[in-house]
């Protein structure tokens, strides 16, 4: 069957690709469509893709010069070629010009830039091109938003897989007809689309199938080698505060935030080392960090050159505010405790996720850890069997084979009929 998937770059592809490999796997046509930085993640994966530079016909002079000229003041040193930016810019405007016209669409890209996209018509010349069974695409905005709306204008059965929580998201995806399938991380994300109006068979629960790579038998191994390595199987706890930047301002809301947050709480946390026995504390900053550790008994450091997979598998427990490796030590069952006062704490709601225990003050930060320790959470290596239920998270099973199912199962629905 004809498969066609839809992805931009960063998290977004990362999500496809897997799911692409098994499909082709398995036999399918699978043709991808890969934006922005997405086609050299693809090409490094082994994936063939096509761009936007595929789909801009010579004959098309007016998006090719539209192209060019949004395209002048941008620079061409990244992983982005020229062409591509401009068929994609050029497409993308001359779609917005016809469904708009030329005052509105100049006006709205003037204010929003790219964010003002919406190919509808661009798409709909993919779908007639390559006449897809199933279309596949993530909860991206612009092209990938485009694809899912114009499968269903021509019945094309669809599925949208969202990479982490839809909190934006959800003001299309949780419209009742967008997409046949819905794949989400948890529960959490499942029930708030349900409540936007959703029904239970359209909102899959099946993970991320970028997170599946924590699972992989080489990660936990490494992981194991490293804990030996560093000394950490000696019966401490091992907690990793993963830190990252805290800025003045939030760059899309009216919040106003505090720089010196993650320094607060690496304090807080080696007087907490410092002052009870049984814990010691890993400090990772982040890359855009610019830090100089300072060396403390009972507190070791990990350098960004360290494996970051190898190092949750190989700590108790994580500390974070947002960062996105707290939902990863979540996902192979680390406990982690996130500190609920950072100006990101909106956009990653771990603990009304699911996923953390938070703490709404740095004060209730170490009796948290105290708990999870009373309790037994921070078990080393936690066993196979573990289910994450406490974590409200799909752990130790492949979220790839899962998304591959929810779309052969649409492929056969629709073969059957």
């Amino acid at each position: 069957m004809k498969i066609l998937a839809v992805t931009y770059g960063g998290g977004h592809v990362a999500l496809i690709a897997p799911v692409a490999k098994e499909l082709m796997r398995r036999g399918h046509d699978v043709t991808v469509l890969g934006l922005t930085t997405a086609g050299s993640y693809l090409k490094g994966q082994g994936i063939s893709s096509i761009g936007f530079k595929d789909l801009l016909e010579p004959s098309n002079r007016e998006a090719y010069e539209i192209g060019c000229r949004l395209a002048q003041d941008l620079d061409n040193g990244g992983p982005v070629s020229k062409e591509e930016t401009i068929a994609y810019l050029g497409l993308c405007y001359q779609d917005l010009v016809v469904r708009m016209g030329e005052k509105v669409a100049a006006s709205k890209y003037a204010q929003k830039g790219r964010q003002a996209f919406l190919p509808i018509g661009v798409m709909e010349l993919v779908m007639g091109r390559f006449k897809p069974d199933v279309v596949f695409a993530t909860n991206s905005p612009r092209a990938e938003q485009a694809a899912i709306l114009v499968a269903g204008k021509y019945g094309i059965p669809s599925v949208c897989a969202v990479d982490l929580f839809a909190l934006q998201e959800v003001q299309w995806i949780g419209k009742p007809g967008y997409a046949s399938k819905v794949c989400v991380l948890n529960e959490a994300v499942r029930h708030m689309l349900l409540a936007y109006g959703r029904k239970e068979g359209e909102i899959i629960v099946t993970g991320n199938p970028a997170f599946d790579r924590l699972q992989q038998d080489e990660i936990r191994a490494a992981g194991v080698r490293l804990s030996h390595e560093r000394g950490w199987n000696d019966g401490l706890v091992t907690l990793l505060w993963a830190s990252q930047v805290e800025p003045e301002r939030h760059p899309f809301a009216p919040l106003r935030g505090d720089p010196t947050l993650p320094r607060k709480i690496e304090a807080v946390l080696r007087h907490f080392v410092q002052g009870i026995q049984g814990f010691r504390l890993v400090v990772r900053y982040h890359p855009s960090e610019k830090i100089e550790f300072v060396e403390q008994y009972g507190v070791t450091f990990s350098p960004t050159a360290e494996s970051l997979h190898a190092l949750l598998h190989a700590v108790d427990g994580v500390v974070v505010t947002a960062s996105t490796v707290g939902l990863e030590a979540s996902i192979i069952g680390k406990p982690v405790v996130s500190v609920d006062c950072s100006i990101f704490t909106a956009d990653a709601p771990y603990s009304k996720m699911g996923i953390s225990h938070g703490v709404p003050t740095l004060d209730e930060l170490p009796g948290a850890i105290l708990r999870l320790h009373k309790q037994g959470q921070f078990a080393k290596f936690p066993s196979d069997d573990t289910d994450g239920k406490a974590l409200n998270v799909v752990v130790n099973t492949s979220a790839t084979q899962k998304v591959v199912n929810v779309i052969e199962s649409l492929l056969k629905h629709y073969e059957d009929c």
